[in-house]
C-alpha cells in the first residue's frame, strides 16, 4: 500500500520540515510513504524551502506553483500521488506532527476493514479527537469516483469539513484513536498566529472562514451528487444480496433526490 501525504504550505518551511521529519520518521515502512508539499511561486521564503528540501527524505516532493487557494493545491497534489501510484491520500498541514511509532502500519490494517476503498479516516490530533475529521484520508477508490481531493470552490477553509460530510452521507466514517498527528494550532497555545494566520484570517482578503462558510452551505446539490456516486459505488459488490432483501433506506434515498431524477 502506498501512502501520500499532501500539504500545501505558506511561509513556513520550518515547520513544514518538521512535519515532514515526523512522518518519515515514525513510519515503519518508509519506502512506500512519500510527501508532496505546495508553495506558491510567490512566497516570501520560497528560498528556505529549497534549502530545507536539501536535507529531507527522497520520497518527499516540492511543487511550486502559481498562487491559488488550498482547495485548489490539494488537488495538484493528490493527483500528481495518484499519477506515482499511491493508494491512500492523507491531508497534511504545515502546523502539524505526527506522534505514533508505526503509524502507516496501523492505518493499512484499519482500510482492510473496508475491503471496497470506500472510507474517510482520520488520526487523534488531540483538538478535535473522534468528534470532527479535520485532517481525512481517503482512498484512490474515493478519489477517482468523487473526481477531486478537496472540491476546489474554497478559500482556505471547510475543506475537511466536505469530506468529513461525504464520509457521514454514505456511512463510511472511521476515526483511528491510536495514532496521533497533534495539531499545533495556533488557538491551542502549542504556535504563535504567525502572517500565514493572519492572510487567512484577518488582513485584507478578510476572514477566510466565514465566506468559506456561505459556499459551503450553498452546495448541497454538488455534495449530494458526490455521495451519490459514493453510494452507487458501494452497492456494486453486494447488489444482489441487497435486491434479495429490499433497497436500503439509503438508496431508496437516492433515488427519490431531485438530483438522481434529472439523470
Amino acid at each position: 500500500m502506498q501512502i501520500a501525504v499532501l500539504t500545501p504550505t505558506r511561509a513556513r518551511p520550518g515547520r513544514l520540515d518538521s512535519f515532514i521529519q515526523s512522518v518519515h520518521g515514525l513510519a515503519k515502512n518508509k519506502e512506500r510513504v512519500h510527501t508532496y508539499n505546495y508553495i506558491d511561486s510567490d512566497d516570501p521564503r520560497i528560498k528556505a524551502y529549497e534549502d530545507y528540501r536539501n536535507k529531507q527524505p527522497t520520497n518527499s516532493t516540492n511543487v511550486t506553483g502559481d498562487p491559488q487557494s488550498v482547495s485548489k493545491s490539494w488537488n495538484v497534489l493528490a493527483q500528481m500521488a495518484v499519477d506515482n501510484g499511491a493508494d491512500v491520500l492523507i491531508m497534511g498541514n504545515d502546523d502539524m506532527m505526527y506522534r505514533t511509532e508505526g503509524w502507516d502500519e496501523i492505518l493499512e490494517e484499519e482500510t482492510k476493514k473496508y475491503p471496497d476503498d470506500i472510507y474517510v479516516m482520520w488520526f487523534e490530533d488531540l483538538i478535535n479527537g473522534e468528534n470532527h475529521c479535520a485532517f481525512p484520508i481517503v482512498s484512490k477508490t474515493w478519489y477517482e469516483t468523487v473526481g477531486y481531493f478537496t472540491p476546489g470552490i474554497f478559500n482556505f477553509g471547510y475543506n475537511d469539513t466536505w469530506i468529513f460530510d461525504l464520509g457521514q452521507r454514505v456511512g463510511r466514517t472511521h476515526f483511528i484513536p491510536n495514532v496521533v498527528n497533534e495539531h499545533l494550532h495556533f488557538t491551542t497555545g502549542k504556535s504563535a498566529a504567525d502572517d500565514t494566520t493572519k492572510r487567512n484570517r484577518t488582513q485584507e482578503r478578510g476572514n477566510l472562514y466565514e465566506k468559506d462558510k456561505v459556499i459551503y452551505n450553498s452546495r448541497e446539490s454538488q455534495q449530494m451528487r458526490a455521495a451519490t456516486a459514493l453510494g452507487l459505488l458501494e452497492m456494486t459488490d453486494s447488489e444482489y444480496e441487497r435486491a434479495a432483501a429490499g433497497l436500503s433506506s439509503y438508496v431508496e434515498l437516492l433515488v427519490q433526490s431531485s438530483w438522481i431524477k434529472g439523470l
